[in-house]
């Protein structure tokens, strides 16, 4: 443990001459993880916000696309976005955590393994919050990918050593509110290598 600067030092003894109750806490993180964090979840923000303007640039095609599917099926509740103006909040806020928990398992070296566990609670506790509402975030790594699945292949790729086609990375999750999808995930599929390559 190296030693602590003089500046912390004095810091830290004058806020022990304090009363308990005047006392300050000592930051929970240091600057440096602080800055990391703040990153994380600002590149993770800027994603969403980048998402939700691809996804209002076609939000007609894609709403004529569900109603015209909900007719076809003769069936309500069939779309693939939630009615109201809470959910384009609830996609970018389920987006965000799924985005900054891939990103923690992703880095989290980088933080000390206490200081990671508490972030990693911060956001599990927001994520089972919103669960709790009905909203369900799914990931689809290491799924048998079938293209009858409401998910969209971003790419296929070969991947040696699979026997069938696998989902190899979620780009963005699948969302379902109170039962209903109101986000399609964004999958890269592994195929099994052709027998030219063996």
């Amino acid at each position: 443990m190296s030693p602590l600067p003089l500046r912390t030092l004095r810091a830290r003894l004058g806020q022990l001459s304090q009363p308990p109750e005047f006392r300050i806490p000592r930051p929970l993180l240091t600057p440096a993880q602080s800055e990391w964090l703040t990153a994380v979840l600002a590149e993770a923000e800027a994603e969403a916000e980048t998402e939700a303007e691809t996804e209002a640039g076609i939000a007609a095609v894609a709403t004529a696309d569900a109603a015209a599917t909900a007719r076809a099926q003769g069936a309500a509740g069939t779309g693939t976005h939630a009615d109201g103006p809470g959910a384009d909040v609830l996609l970018r806020a389920a987006t965000g955590i799924w985005r900054a928990l891939r990103k923690l398992e992703q880095r989290g070296e980088a933080l000390s393994a206490a200081d990671a566990r508490q972030v990693r609670r911060h956001i599990e506790a927001s994520r089972r919050s919103l669960a709790e509402d009905g909203l369900e975030i799914q990931e689809h790594d290491g799924a048998p990918f079938d293209p009858n699945q409401s998910l969209e292949a971003l790419v296929f790729q070969d991947s040696p050593g699979l026997t069938r086609e696998t989902v190899l990375e979620t780009v963005r999750p699948t969302v379902y509110f109170r039962g209903r999808r109101i986000q399609t995930g964004q999958v890269i599929v592994g195929r099994p290598g052709s027998d030219d390559d063996r």
